[in-house]
């Protein structure tokens, strides 16, 4: 049985909180659901906060937050997090947070994490309906991704999806998504990116157009070979992370699948990135049916 079901909020620091709302709020269309002094809740949909900006003198990731599947899961994450000498406290307050149940600590790979039970639930969503579902999962980096992989594994019940070499892992929970966070070779405790998974390819590429339109830097659309997903990246210019929106990212159904191991390189970032192959040289004979002269005498032998 899955441990944790989903990711559910990030928390990060910026120096300048009104820049950082503004982008969310205009640009990826997620608007507040509470603001109190130096700090904001943004959501897009019926949870409380998908994000949680803190004025911070640096821009930071602070925490992240995931739901577990209940209390009993709660009490055996913590007794494994003891096994492993891993400190960990009381979490988050219905007041201070909107969660319930919660317990934090910091992994091995400084990453501070809250599981928690419960997130306080809005009667209707704030936020304008532009066509996205959840909030999907982080990338954060870390100086060994094989043992922050380990780490998340045998804590926290996360299954490996895939892996690219050493650089990249990407772990999946509960609620089957192909990843809920990715551990990426890097600063530790720097986060890459958030994902914000969208109905369709159409909602993807209105949010490219939009952010262009907002002179916001983003990229053209990829293709994972990983997830399946098609994906645009947003730059958020105050944080300096990206923001992902995303649409068909793999359900994975199988609980005892174990991912595969990637060769790096730019067509496991990007599917489409290999383009076609060279056009035929210049005076090559085509036979019939298309083939070349080459071609059919090859086949031809085999008649």
């Amino acid at each position: 049985m899955a441990l944790v079901q989903e990711f559910g909020y990030a928390v990060c620091g910026v120096p300048d909180l009104d820049a950082s709302v503004d982008f969310f709020r205009t640009v990826c269309q997620l608007e507040v659901s509470e603001r109190r002094d130096g700090t904001v809740f943004l959501t897009g949909g019926e949870q409380h906060a998908w994000l949680r900006l803190e004025r911070r003198p640096e821009p930071e990731l602070i925490r992240l937050g995931f739901r577990v599947t209940g209390p009993d899961a709660l009490s055996e994450v913590t007794m494994r997090l003891e096994d492993e000498g891993v400190a960990w406290a009381e979490g988050g307050t219905l007041r201070d947070d909107r969660v319930a149940g919660a317990v934090r600590f910091r992994t091995p790979q400084d990453i501070e994490v809250e599981l928690y039970e419960e997130q306080v639930v809005l009667a209707a969503s704030p936020a304008p309906d532009r066509g996205l579902e959840r909030v999907l999962h982080t990338v954060v980096a870390t100086d060994d991704v094989v043992a922050g992989r380990d780490f998340w594994k045998r804590t926290m019940g996360f299954r490996r999806s895939d892996q690219i070499e050493d650089l990249v892992v990407f772990l999946r929970c509960g609620d089957g998504y192909h990843h809920s966070i990715g551990l990426a070779k890097g600063e530790p405790g720097r986060l890459d990116h958030i994902c914000l998974l969208a109905d369709g390819i159409d909602t993807v590429v209105r949010f490219r157009n939009h952010a262009r339109a907002h002179h916001v830097k983003v990229g053209d659309l990829v293709r994972h070979t990983a997830s399946g997903s098609v994906s645009v990246y947003l730059q958020e210019p105050s944080l300096g992370i990206g923001v992902e929106i995303c649409a068909e990212h793999e359900v994975i159904t199988d609980e005892s699948y174990n991912g595969r191991l990637l060769m790096a390189g730019p067509v496991t970032a990007d599917r489409w990135s290999v383009g076609f192959p060279d056009a035929a040289p210049a005076g090559t004979v085509f036979g019939r049916g298309g083939g070349t002269a080459a071609g059919d005498a090859v086949s031809g032998a085999g008649r």
